[in-house]
């Protein structure tokens, strides 16, 4: 008989008219690594967030190491620990603080030294040796908080660790450390369950795989049986369509430019940026997290005032000091952050949609309500949202819908220049294919579109040039029909092709 530490039987859940789980039933084996995949909305978080207490179902048991728990309620973190996809970092907390927040061994006279020396090994083991325990979390980067949301995990000594979406914010080799630590807890005895949307790291980390489709548990395998066709053909239901790459309108080589930068340095995050981009071509910028190269594309965004060098769009120079120069020039971005920065959450999906391009619908200083319906429903046809649920918050959307709206408010405005921030982390792979394929109609259009990624399977499904960044230097321009993952991987980790320093 297998010797399961988590069995959970027959789990429903609905919120209102959406049936999230339909009789679900789940189980993990101790000293395993079990993935969940499925598209947005097919149930996963859903039943992360019941195991954890968070959510009650409307029906079924859970059981952890032959302990029944009480659904609903508080669960033990020495027992079942949530690392969430949504990061709960505290700003203004310290980074010891924030890995102790809820721990049961911290009592009312809370003394921080005594867990100086846990917390210092918690923060080594996943990758951040550099961080002081004693600083505010609001210094970290993006990715460090993510590192210190595991590390809070870690350090619970849960005997079920559940991770919703733990790298959607790091890059390759900050992957990589991370999955050094969770292939050791699992060797230790640890039982770890890992929602991804990123196909590799299903296969290269997980010894089984459930798929959940349309709050359905559709099956469980060993990951080792399974190809990446057969796993997408269970989270879909079907065989996915993969678009080609679209014809370039233009080479950047021709006479028609639509981006040139010249000299174009921050200091401190990147230097000496020459690049020419056509009308209706997709650039990929990759390089790790700190190498410059997200940097690089919000300064395009008009976020980084403080640059250097010159910037032209369309032959005339541009300056690019603020958010509103940016988007005065014809410029659009979509941040990385799209609950944060992206939309507004709690804002119907119709206001957002239009909230770039109010005086287009409006008379006289008054709102046209016909007008914007009617731009809100072309914009959601077109990126492939629910019309029927314009006047819905968005926050009732899943990450990959969510993600749609982000994009589509920022394509509402007709930019020539299109700059994308990791623009599906976190979404299902068939709501990136939808992205995808929408991304290619507007650039055969002739819009352009600048994307920062740390996801080489993204990079190479996308990109038909990808300019590859190495501490704060371009290492080379690549043509995506002659280049491979291990390419880019040289450039960005290693930085081949750019010269030693005098």
């Amino acid at each position: 008989m297998t010797d399961s530490i988590l069995i959970a039987q027959h789990l429903s859940k609905r919120y209102g008219g959406v049936q999230a789980l339909r009789d679900v039933s789940f189980e993990l084996r101790r000293g395993e690594i079990h993935g969940l995949c499925g598209e947005n909305g097919a149930g996963k978080s859903t039943i992360v967030k019941i195991l954890g207490g968070v959510v009650k179902p409307d029906t079924g048991t859970i059981v952890v190491d032959n302990e029944r728990l009480a659904l609903g309620e508080r669960v033990d973190p020495r027992l079942i620990s949530i690392v969430h996809q949504e990061l709960s970092i505290v700003p203004h907390l310290s980074v010891l603080d924030n890995v102790m927040l809820g721990a049961p061994e911290v009592s009312a006279v809370y003394i921080r030294r005594r867990f100086e020396r846990i917390v210092r090994e918690h923060l080594d083991a996943v990758g951040l040796p550099h961080i002081d325990p004693s600083q505010p979390a609001s210094t970290l980067s993006l990715a460090e908080r993510q590192l210190v949301e595991i590390a809070r995990g870690v350090a619970r000594g849960a005997r079920v660790l559940l991770l919703d979406e733990p790298t959607a914010t790091l890059s390759d080799a900050e992957i990589t450390q991370v999955f050094g630590v969770l292939r050791k807890l699992r060797d230790a005895g640890a039982s770890l369950v890992i929602i991804s949307h990123r196909l590799d790291e299903i296969f290269a980390l997980t010894d089984r795989v459930t798929v959940f489709r349309s709050g359905q548990h559709i099956w469980t395998r060993p990951t080792a049986d399974l190809t990446s066709d057969e796993l997408v053909r269970g989270m879909i239901g079907r065989d996915l369509v993969r678009g080609g790459h679209s014809p370039l309108v233009q080479s950047a080589s021709e006479k028609l430019t639509r981006l040139r930068t010249r000299s174009l340095a921050a200091q401190g995050r990147f230097a000496t940026f020459d690049l020419a981009v056509a009308p209706g071509d997709i650039v990929a910028i990759a390089g790790q997290l700190g190498s410059g190269a997200d940097a690089f594309v919000e300064t395009l965004a008009g976020l980084h005032p403080e640059y250097s060098g010159h910037i032209e769009l369309d032959g005339s120079p541009v300056a690019l000091r603020s958010i509103d120069m940016a988007q005065a020039a014809g410029i659009a971005y979509v941040p990385e952050d799209r609950a944060g920065k992206g939309v507004f959450l709690d804002a119907p999906i119709g206001i957002n949609l239009t909230s770039h391009v109010l005086p287009s619908i409006s008379s006289r200083g008054w709102l046209s309500a016909a007008a914007e319906r009617k731009l809100a429903v072309r914009l959601a046809t077109q990126f492939q949202i629910d019309p029927e649920r314009i006047p819905d918050d968005v926050s009732t959307l899943s990450g990959g819908n969510q993600q749609k709206v982000a994009i589509a408010k920022a394509a509402a405005t007709g930019p020539r220049l299109l700059l994308l921030n990791e623009p599906t982390r976190g979404v299902d792979i068939g709501a990136r294919a939808e992205i995808y394929a929408r991304l290619r109609t507007m650039t055969q259009a002739g819009m352009t579109v600048i994307f920062y990624s740390t996801d080489l399977e993204e990079i190479m499904e996308v990109a038909q040039r990808i300019v590859t960044v190495y501490r704060g230097n371009v290492v080379r321009m690549l043509e995506r029909r002659n280049t491979t993952s291990d390419d880019i991987l040289q450039d960005i980790l290693h930085g081949s092709q750019v010269p030693e320093a005098a």
